[in-house]
């Protein structure tokens, strides 16, 4: 197999670059704000498959979804309640995914059957950039193999993935290497889903309501 392309997400040629081969269909690691991330289209079904292909990912595990604004969540999303936009106004860009109502319309390949959509926008230049390019959210899920810690680093990225992608954006700034924290905002409470860079109180302060969290996802997995 073919070894990645690997660019610096400081030069805008790069970024477009990466922006064409994952509209062709490819994947790549991108830098996030908390891990680097593995990206692919959410239109494009076999980039979506291989990202499961190439972090051995369990078939029925749903994966998060990167957007450049608020504004694309009309792409994936049935509505937004206004306790999610306080979230928004808060919280996006930054380490916070929502889970929110899907539409009919979104991928199988992202909702894997279920109603819902997980989605945020990352506090990232190079990836910000790169999703204002692309026009189309990207698959966000964590650069590495399952059950691995996520990748820091892009170095650490290709050490677990290595050929099983395309390319790799590296940006200069590091990740903080937290993953993001997981609320669930559709129907009655807010749910936290996973506690990762975000506190409850975080949450608890914007919101000024009760929140309810899930006991067996109450630190920053391994992976998102």
């Amino acid at each position: 197999m073919t070894e990645p392309l690997i660019v610096s997400g400081e030069r805008p040629e790069n970024i477009l670059a990466v922006a064409r081969l994952l509209r062709e269909g490819g994947i790549a690691v991108i830098p996030t704000d908390t891990v680097y991330g593995l990206a692919g289209v959410v239109f494009e079904p076999a980039a979506v498959d291989r990202i499961y292909a190439a972090k051995r990912r369990q078939p029925e595990a749903r994966v998060p979804v990167l957007i450049a604004t608020a504004a694309d969540l009309s792409m994936l999303v049935k509505e937004v309640p206004a306790i999610a936009w306080a979230l928004i106004d808060a919280f996006w860009p930054g380490p916070l995914t929502l889970v929110l109502p899907a539409k009919k319309t979104a991928p199988y390949a992202i909702t894997r059957g279920g109603g819902t959509v997980a989605v945020r926008v990352p506090a990232n230049r190079a990836c910000l950039q790169l999703l204002q390019v692309l026009g189309q959210p990207v698959v966000g899920t964590s650069a590495n193999l399952s059950g691995e810690p996520p990748a820091t680093t892009a170095a650490g990225a290709v050490e677990q993935l290595g050929a099983a992608v395309d390319a790799v954006l590296v940006d200069d700034t590091p990740p903080a290497g937290l993953a993001s924290t997981v609320v669930e905002v559709s129907e009655g409470a807010p749910i936290i889903h996973r506690i990762g860079a975000l506190s409850v109180e975080h949450i608890r302060q914007v919101l000024g309501v009760a929140i309810a969290v899930r006991e067996h996802l109450t630190t920053a997995s391994k992976e998102r």
